[in-house]
C-alpha cells in the first residue's frame, strides 16, 4: 500500500472545522448580544414611555387639584355670599316689621301714655312707659286688642311711683313669621 501523508489535509480539514465553529459560535456570541440590546432597549423605551405618562397623570392630578382648591375657594364665597344675603334679608324683613308697627303703635297711643323703652329679646317685644292714669292703660291695651297690632299681648308690672304716673311693662310675641 501506498503511503499518503493525509495530515495536510487533516489539518486542513480541522482548520475549516475550527473556522466554522468560531464563526457558529460569533454569529451566537453576536446573535445573543442583538437580542439583548433589542430587548434592553425596548425596556427603555417603556420605561420611558411609563416616565411620561407619569409626568401627564401627574401634571393632571396638579391640575385637578387646583381646580379642586379654587371650586373650594368659590363654594366657601357662594356660601358666606348666601349666609351674607339671607342674613340682609332677615334685617330687611325685621326693619319692615318695625316700620309698619312704629307708625300704628303711634296711633294707638293714648296721649298721656309714654314709651320709655322698647325692646326685643328671644321673639318677644317689650314696651315700658309711664301712664298719668290707670284708664290710659286700659284704652291702650284695648286699641292694641281692636287694631289686631299686638294679639296676645301682656300688661305686666303695672305700679304706681310716688309722683303718681303709673308704670307699666306690656310684652307680646314678636317676629315670629319671619
Amino acid at each position: 500500500m501506498y503511503q499518503v501523508n493525509l495530515l495536510p489535509w487533516r489539518q486542513q480539514a480541522q482548520r475549516r472545522r475550527a473556522r466554522l465553529w468560531l464563526r457558529l459560535l460569533t454569529l451566537q456570541l453576536v446573535l445573543a448580544l442583538t437580542i439583548a440590546a433589542v430587548m434592553l432597549a425596548g425596556v427603555r423605551h417603556r420605561q420611558q414611555q411609563q416616565r411620561s405618562l407619569l409626568l401627564q397623570y401627574t401634571q393632571r392630578y396638579e391640575a385637578l387639584q387646583q381646580q379642586y382648591r379654587l371650586i373650594q375657594t368659590a363654594t366657601g364665597e357662594l356660601a358666606r355670599l348666601s349666609a351674607r344675603q339671607a342674613q340682609h334679608r332677615r334685617n330687611q324683613s325685621h326693619n319692615l316689621q318695625y316700620a309698619r308697627f312704629l307708625p300704628q303703635l303711634a296711633a294707638a297711643l293714648p296721649a298721656s301714655v309714654w314709651l320709655l323703652s322698647l325692646e326685643t329679646q328671644a321673639h318677644t317685644l317689650r314696651l315700658r312707659g309711664l301712664s298719668q292714669g290707670y284708664p290710659a292703660l286700659v284704652q291702650l291695651t284695648h286699641r292694641l286688642t281692636t287694631q289686631a297690632l299686638l294679639p296676645d299681648h301682656r300688661l305686666t308690672d303695672v305700679a304706681q311711683r310716688s309722683d303718681g304716673l303709673f308704670s307699666f311693662t306690656l310684652t307680646a310675641p314678636w317676629g315670629r313669621d319671619e
